[in-house]
């Protein structure tokens, strides 16, 4: 064997190491034209970590979130013979989304995500691809995601289903393992069921791309892929009264994972799986927290990290659960923070009727909290309206 066919031999070994494959192949493409990450959070309410809820927005309710998160090693190439690290094209990520969503009609929604990242690693040097070193500050590709309620009004607990379609626009640095070459389209379908305490949810999907990429290994190509995750969440009642109410406090976990398919070609794109599990506290009426720990459950898949950290924070205006205790949910609260005070008026719309007759004198002051005062200048301050209290059983007309 001369000497560059062992370097040639070696090359092909660890293109197709980099999906996990272990056939020879040969280089085609020197270009990562795609992203490894596989953490895309629908935008929308403050559920799960990472897997779609059911559910949508109630009309002209809104939400912005912020997610960060860490991942270490979400790529590794290996040499096939010893299974050793040849390098690591991606070492570590620190993501950062930004991400707001609203309710319209009666049930739809819509939302937008933008991803931006810091990175480190090796990109393709040593590999004798590219020794352009990886660029350290990155965006990623902006998804616009549109989404409809099947069954059941927005907010209401109980079974539901929704359809969701996402456009990612390539916007990202796809030399960097941050952007895809061409414009990616996903749908996908969510299930589930919630309660007061519990919830279950269980996704499946379709991601197509425009442009399949290979970078090293044509037996494995980034192309049309299969998507799912199940998730499930319970309130954790005891602690939460710690945190001034029994749902502040909840506790979650998912699977998430990819099925890469080239179809009709036989060939099986990467197929990475992450496991998730976390906890949400509800800082206020609108505001929650998510914190997570996830690792891939495929660790010589691109995108599956070995361990990932993640921090969300959820600006919710149609946030579940009853933060005031008043019985009224949140959902369906008029005033969240302020309890219903379950005088027989105007009960279900969760505000406290402190006038219920509106004559301006408060109902702990009303001697008839259901009559109006008629402010005629006799017994003006004891709420009740005076013809009657002068003339008992006489209407106003014969009081004179």
């Amino acid at each position: 064997m001369t000497g560059r066919a062992p370097r040639l031999a070696i090359l092909i070994a660890i293109g197709i190491a980099l999906v996990g494959a272990r056939a020879q192949a040969q280089a085609v493409h020197q270009k990562p034209a795609f992203s490894i990450e596989r953490f895309t959070p629908m935008p929308g309410a403050a559920a799960f970590i990472g897997a779609d809820d059911p559910d949508v927005l109630p009309a002209g309710a809104w939400t912005l979130s912020t997610s960060t998160w860490w991942a270490a090693r979400p790529i590794v190439l290996r040499d096939v013979r010893t299974g050793d690290p040849a390098t690591v094209p991606v070492a570590w990520r620190a993501g950062l989304e930004l991400a707001a969503a609203r309710g319209f009609g009666a049930r739809y929604q819509l939302g937008l995500a933008m991803p931006l990242a810091l990175q480190g690693g090796d990109r393709l040097a040593g590999i004798g691809l590219s020794d352009r070193a990886l660029q350290r500050a990155v965006a990623g590709d902006l998804r616009l995601a549109g989404k409809a309620r099947l069954a059941g009004d927005p907010g209401e607990p109980g079974w539901a289903s929704s359809v969701a379609a996402v456009v990612v626009v390539p916007t990202g640095d796809d030399g960097d393992f941050a952007g895809e070459e061409g414009a990616v389209f996903e749908w996908h379908l969510a299930a589930g069921w919630r309660g007061r305490r519990a919830a279950l949810a269980i996704n499946g999907g379709a991601r197509i791309r425009q442009k399949e990429v290979v970078l090293l290994s044509p037996a494995r190509p980034h192309g049309n892929e299969l998507i799912g995750a199940i998730a499930g969440e319970a309130v954790v009642p005891y602690v939460g009264r710690w945190l001034g109410g029994p749902d502040r406090l909840w506790v979650t976990g998912e699977v998430a994972g990819v099925l890469g398919d080239a179809i009709g070609k036989g060939a099986r794109g990467p197929s990475p799986v992450e496991a998730r599990v976390g906890a949400r506290v509800r800082l206020c009426a609108w505001w929650s927290v998510t914190a997570a720990i996830g690792a891939g459950l495929t660790p010589d898949e691109v995108g599956a990290p070995s361990w990932r950290a993640i921090l969300s924070v959820t600006h919710d205006r149609a946030a579940r659960g009853d933060w005031d205790g008043d019985g009224v949910d949140d959902q369906r609260d008029r005033c969240p923070v302020d309890p219903e005070d379950r005088d027989g008026y105007d009960d279900a719309d969760g505000c406290p009727d402190l006038d219920d007759d509106s004559d301006g004198i408060p109902d702990v002051d009303d001697q008839c909290p259901h009559a109006a005062e008629d402010r005629d200048g006799w017994h003006d301050a004891d709420g009740c309206p005076d013809d009657e209290q002068r003339f008992p059983g006489a209407t106003p007309d014969r009081a004179d």
